[in-house]
């Protein structure tokens, strides 16, 4: 599912240009119409039409540039620039708005480039936080930041709070999409401070959102509501329809993470009316897309598929490249969740080619003025050339006269060289008849090894694509920290491959009213342990999701036959293929936890002392207990959890870890110590302890074995 970051940017890029978003009442706006009808041809009706497009630039696009066009004539007519200034920066809104971000940056630049001309630098400032506003939306942050910084030192020079509200807010933002959190609230909190001071309503609707992304990004999603419906109420109260749109969309989208399809299924379809409404082509797009993902929840996947393809016509129409790769990765997302692996990966391949595309239009882009710097200095050199050529020509009539008395010495003494050279040239040619012979077999040998090179590079990128593409098909099919946290808000998943890919896998699945959750780890890493992770998931999927089976031991019974048939070890004596894995039964209406592990342990933390729970000392899979005539039954161990509770598992990968100063392995004592010592804090704060921690303490040490770790509190 996309980020719900990438929802609101949409959001806030309409709100961060310097401009009051909020809607008008429409009484007012029939009043200015009834006066427009009866004005003359003056810089006072100019003035009623750039008023009229800027407060409907968010609502009426059409008659907003009908209105913008009008005065832009006009002002024209009667050489009437701040009328031109504003009709400029009327149509930059304008087509802001619709995502036309071409014909934006055409209109803004002429308020800009008219602005600097008039020496208005409320002008030039505004210009440069619009056109800022742009490259945002398009993605590009370095420019993007580019100019909010000039816009932030022209208001701060002018003393202007308003709008260094807006362009630290903004800069705010930047950071917050690149996942640097504490910058981003450092300018929020500049941002909201002024606010405060002026009494900034619209920045109030703002920084709520601001909140919302990082609490949303942060994982807490109760939060994140709290703080969208507080902006929802806002827009609602001022009658502001895109702003409305946006937040029921953001809404829809938290409603889904927690799995509440209806509320999210009401917020979106109140969404899509207002965005076809008002003609928002970009906004109806990403609700589309929303919608797709709400169906794929429900497991309607042909509807989900529907909505889907009608995003993505949608943003191929209005040239919305960076939306429109993560369209066709959502589309190519939800064939591989029905299993057509096929389409999976011709969308995939669609969402690849759109991405390297993005990529290179930059690189030429970059090329084309690399190269328009390149001819303007060969002209320069050009003309130099010339100019040294002619004076050269003065010097050579000067020296003609000297050069004719020298060519007769030149002559008899270049005569006497040469007959040296002659007597040089044989000894040398008798030595380099010799070095050819030997030069032409040394060829002959470089040539094959050139030839083996080649050959060897080829297979090895067909390698390295291949695991590439095994990497893929893993991450689609495999659940992720979402899902976990669908059914339980605190909670994580700590994953860290040794090589592309992987032999430990998260899994999880509800049955009934159980959801399981196990960590697994096979034997191997890399490509051997991927096959085996892929037997394993598909095994667990059929035995729990299939079979119905409940009790974790059984399970793992189930499972260690399915492993032994899959890989006909009865017929090979020598195979001792498995995993280790650690399987949890959760009844949340009970509070019981049911667990069974082979090679693997439980620690559960409760009233602030770790239990740890001990799994059956052999593995699933193999024949190297059986053959020695011990029988496997997994045993199964009943917990009764109360509130608060939490449980940790994970593999091998974790505590043998070599590291920290005297180069031991991190162990048990070691995970204990970390969950103590952060009981309070949420989860993933938590999880984000481990990964620092255990990167620490590998350092420069290489990493010996895949790494899984799941937490869960209830």
């Amino acid at each position: 599912m996309k980020s719900f970051n990438c929802l609101v940017l949409t959001f806030l890029i309409s709100l961060i240009s310097f401009h009051n978003s909020f809607s008008q009442n429409q009484s007012e706006i029939d009043s200015l119409e009834n006066v427009l009808s009866h004005s003359n041809e003056d810089t006072n009706k100019i003035n009623l039409l750039n008023l009229l497009a800027w407060k409907l630039c968010s609502n009426d696009f059409k008659a907003a540039l009908s209105y913008a066009n009008e005065a832009n004539k006009l002002s024209s007519k009667l050489a009437y620039n701040r009328g031109l200034i504003s009709s400029y920066n009327n149509m930059g809104l304008v087509y802001d708005y619709k995502g036309d971000f071409s014909n934006s940056l055409l209109y803004y630049d002429k308020y800009l480039k008219l602005s600097e001309k008039l020496g208005r630098k409320y002008g030039v400032a505004s210009a440069y936080n619009n056109m800022a506003s742009v490259y945002l939306s398009k993605g590009d942050f370095p420019q993007s930041l580019s100019y909010f910084l000039k816009a932030t030192e022209l208001y701060e020079e002018l003393n202007n709070k308003k709008g260094m509200s807006i362009t630290y807010n903004n800069i705010g933002l930047i950071y917050s999409e690149q996942g640097k959190y504490d910058k981003a609230i450092a300018y929020y909190n500049k941002a909201n401070t002024i606010k405060e001071g002026i009494n900034d309503i619209e920045g109030r609707a703002i920084g709520l959102i601001n909140l919302a992304v990082i609490y949303y990004n942060k994982g807490d999603f109760v939060k994140a509501l709290d703080y969208t419906k507080q902006s929802l109420e806002l827009q609602i109260n001022s009658n502001d329809k895109e702003g409305m749109a946006k937040s029921y969309s953001n809404l829809g989208e938290i409603y889904i993470t927690l799995d509440s399809i209806s509320r999210a299924s009401k917020c979106l379809d109140n969404a899509l009316t207002i965005y076809l409404e008002i003609d928002n082509k970009i906004g109806e797009a990403s609700t589309l897309n929303s919608l797709g993902f709400l169906y794929e929840k429900k497991g309607e996947f042909s509807k989900a598929i529907e909505y889907m393809e009608a995003s993505i016509r949608i943003a191929k129409d209005i040239g919305m490249k960076k939306d429109l790769q993560n369209y066709y990765k959502s589309l190519s997302y939800i064939y591989a969740s029905i299993q057509k692996y096929g389409n999976a990966y011709k969308y995939h391949q669609i969402y690849s080619s759109i991405k390297d595309s993005v990529f290179n239009e930059s690189s030429a882009k970059s090329m084309n003025e690399m190269q328009a710097k390149y001819e303007s200095e060969k002209k320069e050199k050009e003309i130099d050339i010339l100019s040294r050529d002619n004076e050269l020509k003065a010097l050579q009539t000067l020296q003609q006269e000297n050069q004719i008395k020298k060519q007769w010495y030149w002559i008899i003494g270049n005569a006497f060289i040469l007959g040296l050279l002659i007597a040089l040239i044989y000894v040398v040619y008798s030595q380099l008849k010799f070095k050819r012979l030997t030069n032409k077999e040394l060829e002959l040998t470089n040539d094959q090894l050139e030839h083996i090179n080649t050959e060897l590079e080829k297979k090895d990128k067909n390698i390295s694509e291949s695991i590439n593409y095994a990497q893929r098909i893993q991450e689609t099919i495999m659940p992720t920290q979402k899902q976990l946290q669908a059914a339980f808000p605190e909670s994580f998943i700590f994953y860290k491959a040794k090589d592309v890919v992987s032999g430990d896998f998260p899994w999880v699945m509800h049955n009934e009213n159980v959801f399981f959750a196990a960590a697994v780890d096979c034997t191997g890493h890399g490509v051997p342990g991927a096959m085996m992770s892929m037997i394993g998931y598909f095994l667990l999927n059929d035995i729990i999701g299939g079979r119905k089976m409940k009790d974790p031991a059984i399970i793992l019974d189930q499972l260690h036959q399915g492993i032994k048939r899959t890989l006909k070890q009865e017929e090979n004596l020598e195979s001792k293929d498995g995993m280790d894995i650690a399987l949890c039964a959760i009844n949340r209406e009970k509070h019981e936890l049911h667990y069974a592990g082979a090679h693997r342990s439980l620690l559960l933390l409760h009233n602030n002392e770790i239990e740890e729970i001990r799994g059956d000392r052999f593995p699933v899979g193999g024949l190297q207990y059986s053959s020695r005539g011990k029988e496997i039954k997994f045993k199964n161990h009943k917990l009764q959890l109360e509130e608060g509770d939490s449980i940790y598992f994970y593999s091998d990968g974790l505590i043998d870890q070599i590291g920290g100063p005297k180069g031991r392995r991190f162990q048990n004592n070691q995970v204990k110590e970390i969950i103590i010592e952060n009981k309070s804090k949420p989860m993933y704060e938590i999880k984000d302890v481990f990964n620092d921690r255990f990167n620490k303490w590998m350092g420069n040490e290489k990493q010996l074995d895949d790494v899984i770790m799941m937490g869960i509190r209830v």
